[in-house]
């Protein structure tokens, strides 16, 4: 297993890049195009359309495990205890993937009312 941190140090650097990308078509499309206030009806339109909700399931896959991976670094620097270390690790761990159910559900199962 590679511990020098360069898969997790590219990783970050590779996610960041297409979350970037990701937050300025999405602020350009929702924020600068169409009309100014945003409606369910408008939402609704835009996830009846597959293209966008495989916008959003990427931005979620890239987001998610982005901020994971971020706050893992964090507890490595700052928390001593090994044991500690393992418990956060078990409750980023599952935050992360309560997030990714939660969101892909939610994208995935949408249909308008």
């Amino acid at each position: 297993m590679n511990r020098t941190g360069s898969t997790g140090w590219l990783f970050q650097r590779a996610s960041g890049a297409l979350i970037f990308v990701l937050v300025a078509v999405h602020f350009a499309l929702m924020h600068y195009m169409g009309p100014e206030k945003r409606l369910y009806a408008d939402v609704a339109r835009r996830f009846a359309n597959p293209l966008w909700k495989t916008f959003d399931i990427v931005f979620l896959a890239a987001a998610v495990p982005h901020g994971w991976y971020g706050v893992w670094g964090i507890v490595q620097d700052y928390v001593g205890s090994a044991a500690l270390r393992a418990a956060a690790l078990v409750a980023i761990t599952a935050a992360a993937l309560v997030l990714l159910c939660i969101g892909f559900m939610t994208v995935a199962s949408f249909h308008a009312v």
